[in-house]
């Protein structure tokens, strides 16, 4: 990790400035965190939008080649199925490594995500600040406790939000859903004891996500029926 943390080290230092230039107008370190996460997120919207056109036009060649695929299937085996499979594969310069398209957004996030992770996991000033209900930024949030066991909300909470968010989106296939789902879970377990302002800034980029996801399909709507 001492690697990625060098490659990185441009990021971090950008997003130390910023986070303390935020902390310094807000006077918060909560809402500096929690602006830290919003710019990361303007950032790479161009960014996210040329991952999403093509993730758009790689379901709609699947889509395109389902009826010949399931034709295929349903009436070859063996080595047959999988030869004819491959032609229609060609025929449409498809090649099954597209699938992974449907994980760009993550993949974009992952250097900003490490980033954040590196730079408020150690983070001197965070600990003992406390920002709404969380008591130390520079520790687990451990907002619930039940039988002496201290259950962290926050790793639960953006993961739900994350899943969530896979299920309203309608371009998401099954099979593209299943693999997010992977990726979401084992991600929760690896960031479940992360200090709460590295999951407060991870939640806050979901919550975005969420919110310009939940304003597409508003709009989409509001076309539909005018």
């Amino acid at each position: 990790m001492n690697a990625v943390e060098f490659l990185l080290t441009p990021i971090i230092w950008a997003m130390q400035q910023l986070l303390t230039l935020l902390q310094t107008a807000t006077g918060s370190f909560g809402l500096a965190i929690i602006g830290l996460s919003i710019a990361a997120r303007l950032l790479l919207t161009p960014i996210f939008k040329i991952a999403a056109k093509a993730e758009q036009k790689e379901q709609g060649v699947q889509a395109a080649m389902a009826p010949q695929i399931a034709e295929a299937k349903r009436t070859l085996k063996g080595r047959e199925q999988f030869e004819r499979i491959d032609e229609i594969y060609q025929a449409h310069g498809y090649h099954p490594i597209q699938s992974v398209s449907s994980l760009a957004p993550i993949a974009l996030q992952i250097p900003f995500l490490l980033s954040a992770l590196f730079l408020l996991t150690d983070f001197p000033p965070l600990q003992g600040k406390s920002f709404l209900f969380i008591e130390n930024l520079g520790a687990p949030d451990g907002l619930i406790s039940l039988g002496g066991i201290s259950i962290n909300v926050l790793p639960i909470l953006l993961t739900a939000v994350a899943i969530f968010e896979s299920y309203i989106r309608p371009e998401m296939t099954q099979a593209i859903r299943v693999r997010f789902l992977i990726v979401a879970g084992v991600i929760a377990i690896l960031i479940y004891g992360l200090p709460a302002a590295v999951c407060l800034y991870w939640l806050t980029s979901n919550l975005w996500s969420l919110g310009s996801t939940t304003l597409k399909l508003r709009s989409k709507t509001v076309e539909a029926t005018g």
